[in-house]
């Protein structure tokens, strides 16, 4: 057995009950909009608006629970050193991200930067980067 099989074989339960919890929670949140509605629902008028009926906006809750419970789930061993730095990294884009679906008043900047603030947490904690992606003139920015 090699390293990529046993990873694999590892992820496989966490990932499974990660996207069954994601699942719920959207479904959840989906069946009580009228209870959180009034703070995380979308209207279907506007631009880039594809929805009959008003829709939550805060689908992200769901699969931020599902990723911290497959990360819960995941082999101490194995995982837990590679997977609480991506989620921590995250924080700043989902806080932003949830703060702009319940009060639509979190502007463009603010968001683009707290993602860009996600990417340089992420890559200051696990010293990390993309520096090639095989595309002309775009690795030369990367670099």
């Amino acid at each position: 057995m090699n390293l990529t099989t046993s990873i694999f074989d590892a992820l496989t339960q966490p990932a499974l009950i990660g996207g069954l919890v994601a699942f719920v929670v959207a479904m959840l949140l989906v069946l009580t909009k009228d209870w959180h509605g009034a703070w995380s629902t979308d209207s279907q008028f506007g631009i880039q608006k594809f929805h009959t009926h008003p829709t939550p906006r805060i689908g992200g809750v769901a699969i931020a629970a599902g990723a911290i419970v497959a990360y819960l789930a995941c082999p101490k061993d194995l995982l837990h050193g590679m997977l609480w730095p991506l989620l921590l990294a995250s924080a700043p884009a989902f806080a932003f991200g949830l703060l702009e679906d319940l009060t639509k008043r979190v502007g463009v900047l603010a968001r683009l930067l707290a993602t860009m603030a996600s990417g340089a947490i992420g890559w200051g904690i696990t010293g990390l980067s993309i520096t090639d992606v095989q595309l002309p003139g775009v690795d030369c920015l990367l670099g």
